[in-house]
């Protein structure tokens, strides 16, 4: 019988980047007659100096907004503990290397919140460093509560993603029951790898790891560049959400089966995604499909971009597709070991292309206005309809940025449809009332939009699965393909539907020789 152990509570959002959003707490009631540490005070688990958070509390009915400790907000109660092992120690084992890789994570986090702070231009990063952080950001995704809702299940029915039947079949090669099984091997991997210079670890993962989410783990560190952003107007924040760290900002489709009446995601495309650090930092990271001036001012590179573009978006959609942010003023970091000649990238004496641990990259800070910060936000308040908090610094820049999210047009988001219409028409008529509450008399605008219906949907979805099941026979086989073969005429149809197949093109090109130099020159 496995053991017991006290419950935990352990956070989703690390108390290091909470703290950066917090402050002392201090009790209203200054009655003297008092004791400073009350029972009542006692029971919020708050007392005088604790860190605190500001926060809209989106469970409460009305929502609230309040004070919360930092240590209990953005988390869950036994969130990773493994009930299948059998002392407590080892139960807690995806914690504890959590709590050993945040510690790692935090160093890193410091250094650039005291560049900052010092007021300057940007920092130096190691390749390591910037690899770390990486990683980091994707388990901030991946170890969210989104994916504890995915994965956490007694048995095998109980999972019901697009991908089910990939991990009914993963899970019956491994011999795993649960697939919170999964789950938890995919975090301990990630935690492990080691990502070389080379690049080895990227035809190395697939292998030790569920196939899908492996795929999206490399086309996360792989297919978009990180920069480092800052309100340029003192006044504005960035706000922090339960799953800020796993919101994106780029087209997203769904449709209705015409047979089923089950309403899916058909497509989805990343553009920018985005990790709060404090109110005043946001690490920004940029699809690689969206030009690079001196990168595609060599012909070859810029070719390549469009091919890639051609395939994850023009191929998808039906309408020319524009990012919200497109115009964002963030570059790609410089580093050590290339410069800018004549507007072209090229290498310095010495370097040969190869890539090195003792590279370095220079993340400047990127002033942006007003109007930005507040499509950031806003991109972020779009999707707070499955989240319990919106974190923020201060009331007054919460409370504008807010009243702009409510009263923009609906070219930034607020369309009510898809298979949580319901939530997110909810979510915004209690934002609308707290806005009010905050002294907004402005009219809140959204839209509600039918979800269209399609034929066979749920037949191309399982075409979609066949697919990838292709791809894992590929990567196990060690196989290599060229334009000409029917894998890559496969490879041409991959993105028009489902998170699977986007990043399967972007892996795919990764794995595969298609005769083209890669994209990221500057990685």
């Amino acid at each position: 019988m496995a053991g017991t152990t006290k419950a935990q509570y352990q956070h989703f959002v690390p108390q290091f980047l909470l703290r950066n959003f917090s402050h002392p707490y201090k009790p209203q009631n200054n009655d003297p007659k008092k004791p400073k540490r009350s029972k009542r005070k006692y029971e919020k688990g708050m007392f005088p100096g604790d860190l605190v958070v500001s926060n809209l509390n989106l469970s409460a009915n009305p929502p609230v907004i309040c004070e919360t400790s930092v240590k209990r907000i953005l988390g869950h109660v036994d969130m990773y503990r493994d009930m299948s092992k059998l002392s407590p120690e080892q139960q807690q084992y995806i914690e504890q290397m959590f709590s050993r890789l945040e510690g790692q994570t935090s160093i890193i986090f410091r250094k650039i919140t005291k560049a900052f702070e010092q007021q300057d231009k940007g920092l130096w990063l190691t390749r390591d460093e910037r690899d770390l952080i990486r990683k980091f950001l994707f388990l901030l995704k991946y170890r969210g509560s989104t994916f504890h809702r995915r994965f956490y299940h007694d048995n095998a029915e109980g999972y019901d993603a697009n991908d089910r039947e990939l991990l009914h079949d993963y899970m019956a090669e491994k011999g795993y029951k649960r697939p919170v099984d999964v789950w938890f091997d995919n975090l301990k991997t990630i935690m492990e790898l080691r990502m070389d210079p080379e690049g080895n670890w990227m035809q190395d993962l697939p292998k030790r790891m569920f196939l899908s989410d492996a795929m999206w783990f490399i086309s996360h560190a792989q297919s978009m560049y990180m920069a480092i952003c800052t309100p340029s107007d003192p006044s504005d924040e960035f706000i922090l959400t339960d799953n800020s760290y796993n919101v994106f900002e780029g087209p997203n489709y769904f449709a209705a089966d015409e047979g089923t009446g089950k309403i899916q995601g058909t497509a989805y495309t990343p553009l920018h995604e985005f990790a709060p650090i404090s109110p005043k930092l946001m690490i920004v990271l940029r699809s690689f499909v969206i030009p690079v001036a001196e990168e595609d001012s060599n012909a070859d590179v810029q070719l390549d971009r469009e091919f890639c573009r051609s395939l994850a978006l023009d191929m998808v959609y039906k309408r020319e597709v524009e990012s919200l942010l497109e115009d964002l003023p963030i570059k790609k970091a410089s580093n050590n070991y290339s410069e800018i000649v004549n507007g072209r990238v090229q290498l310095i004496n010495g370097e040969d292309g190869q890539k090195r641990k003792d590279h370095k990259f220079y993340f400047k800070f990127f002033p942006i206005d007003t109007q930005h910060v507040n499509t950031i936000n806003g991109i972020l308040l779009d999707n707070a309809y499955v989240c319990s908090s919106v974190v923020f610094k201060s009331i007054k820049s919460f409370s504008h940025t807010l009243e702009w999210f409510l009263t923009a047009s609906c070219a930034i988001g607020k369309v009510v449809t898809g298979e949580d219409a319901d939530l997110r028409l909810t979510c915004l008529k209690n934002l609308a009332t707290v806005s009010q509450s905050l002294g907004s008399e402005k009219k809140p605008v959204w839209r509600e939009e039918p979800v269209p219906v399609v034929q066979d949907l749920e037949k191309f979805r399982l075409m979609k699965i066949e697919q990838s099941r292709l791809l894992g026979k590929i990567i196990e086989n060690d196989q290599k393909f060229t334009t000409d073969t029917k894998y890559m005429q496969i490879y041409k149809t991959l993105g028009k539907s489902l998170r699977i197949s986007f990043q399967l093109s972007l892996v795919i090109n990764l794995f595969c020789q298609v005769g083209r130099k890669k994209v990221s020159s500057r990685i």
